[in-house]
């Protein structure tokens, strides 16, 4: 276990997700130094996903979001430092210089600088009337506007812009969704989800049209005039642009550190080629051990797995990250969980569509290496489990809803195990 110096704390910048996990997970390791968290927010840490979903619809709940309360920093011993941005990494003296112009020495620094918002030149953020979500100021923004707006553009169809569909069409507000794309959530699901999501949507009455993209705005009395790249025009009284992020590199590069387009290159302990210094959570292009690369991930069960190993790593370290992660949406009366890889060479329904209860199963090579499911959590349990164990299960067996697939795989514990050293 290595000791640091009481007045050489481990310095977290950028107080989210991993960065609590990665605090907690050093305390629960043995980590007795000083814990500093350091945020540009002024919040306290908080959870995200509820941004787009329960935030937006019900007022009171964005007083519900944080991920501790002040007696978990106090009985863990670390600091937080909020509403002050990180702007310098002096990597010789071992400090981090602020924007207030205070500075502050390190022994360990961890880099959970999260992520920032792709924008659109023609609809940037401070306009009126335009949205982008990724704050919780940003949520309290849209929130307070939906009320007065009869007719919204959503830009992307992604898995935010889609909740933002949703809550916005159940308060009665007319909803367009532009996708650039050839489909909706095109990285995030299968086509035969996606075929699920977009009925769901166009059933309610919200438009989502793919393919196209803005090539113009007007401004109106109110709101904007969208003219498209297919020679239509919208009118609309607000704009929510949801087209995806960006790592947080600034810091990192500017220090010299090893980045690329896909964020902080970390190694499977989540050190960066400083030895002192760790990347978190999904600025990180990590090396996950399962799959034998370096990939970066953009969800929420990976901020806390990835913040809690690369704590216990600065502590002792042990193997390499090797998790599997996933996420899930809420929209409307459904609720869509996928876990491992979302799209597979072949991708296997069982159950209906039809009636939202259903389950797909992701194949490469034959091998189950991710689930999508709506409305069948035991089905998704069972296939998390035949995700993990890498198994082999005949097609006709996953088609089949009566098959018991816990039990199947009880059954055939060969099936799994050659699977998984052939992976």
């Amino acid at each position: 276990m290595k000791n640091t110096h009481e007045n050489e704390p481990m310095v977290i910048i950028g107080a989210g997700i991993a960065a609590v996990y990665a605090a907690e997970s050093a305390r629960k390791a043995g980590f007795d130094g000083r814990i500093i968290i350091c945020g540009d927010e002024r919040e306290a840490p908080y959870d995200r996903p509820p941004l787009s979903k329960k935030v937006l619809q019900e007022a009171e709940e964005a007083a519900h979001i944080s991920l501790r309360d002040n007696a978990f920093y106090d009985a863990h011993n670390i600091d937080l430092r909020l509403g002050n941005a990180a702007q310098r990494i002096d990597r010789e003296a071992r400090q981090v210089e602020f924007s207030d112009g205070t500075s502050l020495g390190y022994g360990t620094l961890v880099l959970a600088t999260g992520s920032s918002l792709r924008t659109l030149p023609l609809l940037h953020p401070g306009m009126p009337h335009v949205f982008y979500l990724r704050r919780i100021s940003d949520a309290i923004a849209l929130r307070e506007a939906l009320p007065n707006i009869r007719s919204l553009v959503v830009v992307g169809a992604g898995v935010i812009g889609l909740e933002v569909a949703s809550v916005a069409n159940g308060m009665g507000i007319d909803v367009t969704v532009l996708e650039a794309g050839d489909r909706p959530m095109a990285r995030a699901t299968c086509a035969e989800v996606c075929e699920f999501v977009v009925k769901q949507h166009e059933q309610r009455g919200v438009r989502i049209r793919t393919g196209v993209s803005i090539r113009e705005v007007t401004e109106r009395s109110s709101g904007y005039r969208l003219a498209l790249s297919d020679g239509e025009s919208l009118d609309a009284d607000a704009v929510v642009v949801g087209i995806g992020v960006v790592p947080n590199v600034a810091l990192a590069e500017a220090a010299g550190l090893e980045t690329c387009a896909s964020g902080i290159c970390v190694d499977g302990q989540g050190r960066t080629s400083d030895a002192h210094i760790y990347a978190a959570g999904e600025v990180a292009f990590h090396f996950n051990a399962r799959v034998g690369r370096a990939e970066r991930q953009e969800n929420w069960h990976h901020a806390v797995a990835h913040g809690e190993h690369v704590g216990r790593a600065i502590v002792c370290s042990g193997p390499d990250y090797e998790e599997i992660s996933g996420y899930w949406s809420d929209q409307y009366d459904f609720s869509l969980q996928s876990f491992g890889v979302p799209i597979g060479e072949q991708n296997v329904v069982r159950g209906s569509t039809d009636i939202g209860a259903f389950v797909v199963f992701h194949l490469q090579a034959g091998v189950v290496v991710g689930v999508s499911a709506v409305g069948v959590p035991r089905e998704m349990r069972a296939g998390k489990a035949l995700v993990r164990s890498a198994a082999k299960v005949p097609v006709s067996v996953l088609r089949d809803a009566s098959v018991d697939l816990a039990k199947w795989r009880e059954a055939r514990p060969s099936d799994a195990e050659s699977a998984s050293e052939s992976a």
